[in-house]
């Protein structure tokens, strides 16, 4: 406050801050540390913040990851108060096909995650640049708000593969009941990424999702693998371990050792020795049970 109250009166240079908080000289590390903060002190004053908020914001068009990643640092740690000057300059794509002003935009107003941003960040769901769409189903997950439902779910069948996982991420943050269909047929997506980011969103919602999960495990389709790592994790009902060892059992064994691999449940591991006729897998699963102890 004391340094607030000194310099209201004075031209503040916030170039040669910015420079300072964003140096990547290792000798310089002191001075960095207290131009960050300075700069973060003076974004939450209530006199001076939108002078300064506007200023790092009309950096966001910078080539720089290292100021980047500096710039969103600021501005999450200036808070919820950084969202409407990040806003209001959300029409500016930046100087060049790339849009990195407002790929900056998106990815800052997420690491903020106040659900405000919503209906601004949402607007660019349907952006003909993938980037941007991907940007912003990124920024939706992050408010972790059930508001952002209704957006996300349109990005679930995007065109685009990088796209759709970043939905499916976002889901994953929010996902209830409600979007247990939706999450296992992600797992038959083409893409690791979208079966991955599926997997996440049904281990939040939990015991809910067995009864489903195990409806599907029986099919001979590709998300067979991404079923049972989801139900391994899931595995404390006695229903549900007899489900998963029925279908290691059925499978050749390079897939049975790969269930094996991702299982770390030591009393599941003892079951899968017993039905286990392969003796080197046994000898696997027997090692991984002895080194858990």
């Amino acid at each position: 406050m004391i340094f607030l109250l000194l310099i209201i009166n004075q031209d503040i240079d916030f170039e040669d801050l910015f420079s300072k908080a964003t140096t990547s000289l290792v000798q310089f590390a002191a001075v960095k540390d207290t131009a960050f903060e300075r700069i973060i002190e003076i974004g939450q004053d209530s006199l001076l913040g939108d002078t300064v908020i506007d200023f790092l914001v009309s950096k966001f068009d910078t080539k720089s990851a290292r100021e980047r990643h500096g710039l969103k640092d600021m501005l999450t740690k200036i808070g919820n108060s950084a969202i409407a000057g990040i806003v209001k300059k959300l029409d500016y794509r930046g100087s060049d096909r790339a849009s990195r002003s407002l790929s900056q935009s998106l990815w800052v107003l997420g690491e903020i995650g106040d659900e405000k941003i919503i209906e601004h960040v949402a607007y660019f769901i349907d952006d003909e640049q993938w980037h941007i769409r991907s940007g912003a189903y990124t920024a939706l997950g992050k408010t972790k708000s059930i508001k952002a439902r209704p957006y996300i779910l349109q990005g679930l069948y995007d065109s685009v593969a990088i796209v759709r996982k970043s939905a499916y991420y976002a889901l994953s943050s929010i996902a209830t009941e409600n979007e247990i269909a939706h999450l296992i047929d992600g797992l038959d997506d083409e893409f690791y990424g979208v079966r991955y980011a599926a997997v996440k969103g049904l281990l939040h919602v939990g015991s809910a999702a067995r009864e489903p999960l195990m409806k599907t495990v029986t099919h001979s389709t590709e998300n067979d693998y991404f079923v049972v790592k989801t139900l391994l994790q899931l595995s404390d009902s006695a229903v549900v371990q007899e489900q998963i060892i029925q279908y290691v059992r059925e499978k050749p064994a390079p897939i049975r050792f790969v269930v094996y691999e991702e299982c770390n449940d030591k009393n599941l591991l003892r079951l899968f020795s017993e039905s286990e006729n392969n003796l080197l897998l046994k000898n696997y699963i027997n090692r991984k049970i002895f080194n858990s102890n």
